[in-house]
């Protein structure tokens, strides 16, 4: 996978998840949850772009662990951080509902699916 292709996609994924954030918090009921969806999206965005260039840079290594480990490890990382972001904000703002996991669970899923898809193209 070139790098024009990961940003054409990752653009493209980002712009579908940004309408639907945006349709979603029309609803009344979610309103009070948009900065743990913004926080959320921009995040994995972000995690996204370092996991490409760590996990490209590691595949031409010569070390042939080193690319599982990486990847090993953003996973660690992405759970401890999805983890303490969630019970943070459970913490200060004591959400009434469920609800506010919701988008966040929806932008985990979409982008770690993106995730497994850009890792594994990149390990060929």
């Amino acid at each position: 996978m070139t790098t024009k292709q990961f940003y054409g996609q990752l653009i493209i994924l980002s712009s579908v998840m940004a309408l639907i954030l945006a349709f979603l918090h029309r609803y009344e009921w979610m309103q009070p949850y948009q900065s743990l969806s913004w926080l959320s999206w921009g995040f994995f965005i972000a995690f996204s772009v370092g996991v490409f260039y760590a996990c490209a840079k590691s595949a031409k290594s010569e070390n042939q662990q080193l690319f599982g480990q990486l990847f090993l490890l953003s996973v660690v990382f992405k759970l401890v951080f999805c983890g303490l972001l969630l019970i943070g904000f459970m913490l200060l703002v004591r959400p009434g509902t469920r609800y506010f996991a919701y988008p966040f669970l929806l932008i985990y899923t979409v982008y770690t699916i993106y995730e497994v898809y850009f890792v594994t193209k990149l390990a060929k």
